[in-house]
């Protein structure tokens, strides 16, 4: 079995533990663990609260890299007809018609695609039972033009509409949580504001298809891995599959968040930026242990912090260095390549 290990040579920031990137016999869980729970509203109370606030989800980003947002200011309302959107999208769109956005480059000289990806062609190495469909901010009509154009990457006026306040949801978050970080780093808060005003997102829609069940099922629905970005907010599934990696207790958990919570984990940028004190989390997506689950399709809607393409990272002022400052462009060509550099390392050596 493929452990991350194989990977390790290609990442950008360090991987010290070891994990498999399915399910297997042989990973220890523990479902005793629960995230972290914020309430966003403390960061517009008083001193105290705010104090809170910044040394609760600093520590839990130092200890695993996960924690659960609520009061965060995105109606369940709203998280529901946003997964019931993606949902009509994959199952009502014939298959014919999604190929006509299959994903093109975008960004860092391609590391970077937006569009649809069809199921099974996440990876060679382990392929990932889900599909996709990614849009970038530019593809949102965010401005003030009554007048401006729907972009190519959408199939249809509603959906945009509809996805809409949500990434706008997302969007005002992100100097909150970040000027957190900041904070609780011993850092200057507002060090990010220019970087991410506004921040350089990426909205992506999984939709894992129901499971057929046969000789050959696996546990695997997306291989662990880590983020890229800086953070991920991922509004809380009501169909089980989740699972985080503990990197102290190695351990799995299976995360069972309330719905209408928001879950932010960190990626490799924050724990570049913060020389390492923070955790980007390992996570994976593995088949319900719930049979009557596994014959629903389950919906996700990551909203992904990524680097401006111009962007220079690296590690807080202040700090004796683990890393070199590095161009976005090969931070993120670097990391989107690990799995092509993977693959062919072990064809030309098999």
């Amino acid at each position: 079995m493929t452990t991350n290990k194989s990977l390790s040579r290609f990442e950008q920031v360090d991987k010290e533990y070891e994990y498999n990137l399915i399910e297997s016999s042989q990973d220890d869980f523990d479902d005793s663990f629960e995230l972290q729970l914020l309430d966003v509203s403390d960061l517009e109370g008083g001193d105290a609260s705010r104090a809170r606030f910044v040394d609760s989800f600093g520590s839990a980003m130092e200890e695993v890299g996960f924690a659960l947002l609520v009061n965060h200011g995105l109606d369940l309302s709203l998280l529901r007809s946003v997964e019931s959107v993606a949902l009509e999208l994959f199952t009502s769109t014939p298959d014919e018609e999604k190929l006509k956005f299959l994903a093109t480059k975008c960004a860092w000289g391609g590391a970077l695609r937006r569009g649809y990806f069809p199921i099974l062609e996440s990876t060679s190495m382990q392929p990932n039972a889900l599909e996709a469909w990614e849009f970038c901010r530019e593809d949102f009509r965010l401005s003030s033009d009554s007048n401006q154009r729907l972009s190519p990457s959408w199939p249809n006026d509603r959906l945009e509409r509809s996805l809409r306040p949500y990434w706008q949801g997302c969007e005002s978050l992100v100097l909150p949580l970040m000027r957190s970080i900041l904070e609780y780093l011993d850092a200057d808060p507002s060090l990010y504001d220019a970087e991410l005003s506004p921040p350089n997102g990426l909205l992506r829609l999984n939709h894992y298809p129901p499971v057929i069940e046969t000789a050959e099922t696996t546990a695997s629905r997306f291989m662990a891995h880590e983020d890229y970005g800086l953070f991920t907010l991922l509004p809380a599934n009501t169909i089980e599959g989740l699972q985080i990696f503990h990197p102290q207790r190695k351990a799995w958990s299976r995360l069972r968040p309330p719905e209408g919570s928001i879950i932010v984990n960190a990626g490799d940028w924050l724990k570049l930026l913060s020389n390492n004190r923070l955790h980007s989390c390992t996570h994976r997506v593995a088949v319900p242990q719930d049979p009557a689950q596994r014959s629903r399709s389950r919906i996700s809607t990551p909203y992904v912090v990524l680097p401006h393409e111009s962007s220079t990272l690296e590690v807080l002022p202040g700090l004796t260095p683990k890393y070199q400052p590095v161009s976005a462009m090969d931070f993120m060509t670097g990391l989107a390549g690990k799995i092509v550099k993977y693959d062919s390392e072990r064809l030309t050596t098999s």
